[in-house]
């Protein structure tokens, strides 16, 4: 048999091989015909199609590979994680967006914390601990106190579980609680990455047996999708807020990040209705840095089984919770 149909027949039965595998095999099997590697692989090349010096006039090959056909290379390996989604037990879910720890209002604070009392799940949707000595702002240096901040929100951590023993507990990272990682990223690279410096250790996840969910990661209730609000990059809201996520997700979506409540909903041409919410604070009102501005204090509970959900968003004055 001449060495070309044997190579063909390797070809045709190994044709994921790279070239010079196939020739160590071929080599390896057929000593008689093929006594160094690299005739083997010169074989392969030609049966192929890619030895360059069988091109045609047209500059193709005599033997080209099918369509669809790859050679030795490959695809390279996508460095994107795969995204997933944390989808929230079927029940009542009560959503407190930015308390901003040690910056919060404790009387907004009981007054959410009393009106949710039999929920079944707990989601701190983002920017629960203001991290304002990591901030990359200027700050006042008499008010940077990490250990302080960081206590402050482990005390409430053990509070809400002791509050609420028997529910799921979930902490959604916020850009305020993103302040940590850029701070190592610019001072300490090399403790990124340290078990240790992570937010689950800081904080004590673990321990108090509470779910941490990633600043960029995906959530939902029922058929509602949860946000902080910090995924879109410079927002702004000719209207408000829920119309703004209503504009940019096209699904039924809630967030804070933008401390106002606010609700907007469209019906399509096919009755099919999108309605989004925005959920006001749980901090002070007229921090130094912005002493005028347009929040308001507030939380929501949402009450979801399988794809159907129902909101409440309720706003607090004088510490009383009004839908």
């Amino acid at each position: 048999m001449k060495k070309v149909d044997v190579v063909r027949k390797y070809v045709e039965k190994f044709p994921e091989h790279g070239n010079r595998t196939l020739a160590s095999l071929i080599q390896k099997e057929n000593p008689n015909l093929f006594s160094s590697l690299e005739g083997a692989r010169c074989s392969v090349r030609y049966v192929r199609g890619n030895s360059g010096k069988t091109q045609g006039r047209k500059g193709r090959a005599s033997h080209p590979r099918p369509n669809g056909k790859a050679g030795e290379y490959k695809i390279p390996k996508s460095l994107t994680p795969k995204k997933r989604i944390v989808r929230i037990p079927d029940g009542k879910t009560l959503l407190l967006s930015d308390i901003h720890l040690p910056y919060h209002d404790v009387e907004a604070l009981e007054c959410a914390l009393d009106h949710g009392h039999d929920a079944d799940n707990v989601v701190l949707n983002g920017d629960t601990v203001d991290f304002y000595a990591t901030s990359r702002w200027d700050t006042d240096p008499n008010h940077r106190d990490l250990a302080g901040e960081l206590q402050a929100a482990r005390q409430f951590l053990m509070h809400l579980r002791e509050r609420f023993p028997n529910a799921n507990i979930y902490f959604k990272i916020g850009n305020h609680e993103e302040r940590w990682e850029k701070f190592l990223w610019r001072k300490a690279p090399e403790l990124c990455g340290v078990p240790d410096f992570k937010m689950e250790k800081l904080l004590r996840f673990e321990d108090l047996d509470i779910q941490e969910i990633g600043g960029r990661q995906l959530t939902k209730a029922g058929g509602l999708w949860i946000l902080h609000g910090h995924e879109f990059f410079n927002t702004f809201d000719p209207v408000n807020f829920a119309r703004t996520l209503q504009v940019k997700t096209g699904v039924c979506t809630i967030a804070g990040h933008k401390h106002k409540s606010s609700q907007h909903s469209v019906k399509s041409m096919d009755s099919n209705t999108v309605a989004c919410w925005s959920v006001g604070c749980l901090c002070d009102l007229e921090p130094d840095y912005m002493p005028v501005n347009q929040w308001n204090l507030g939380f929501a509970e949402i009450t979801h089984k399988g794809k159907k959900f129902d909101v409440n968003n309720y706003r607090i004055i004088d510490g009383e919770a009004y839908r």
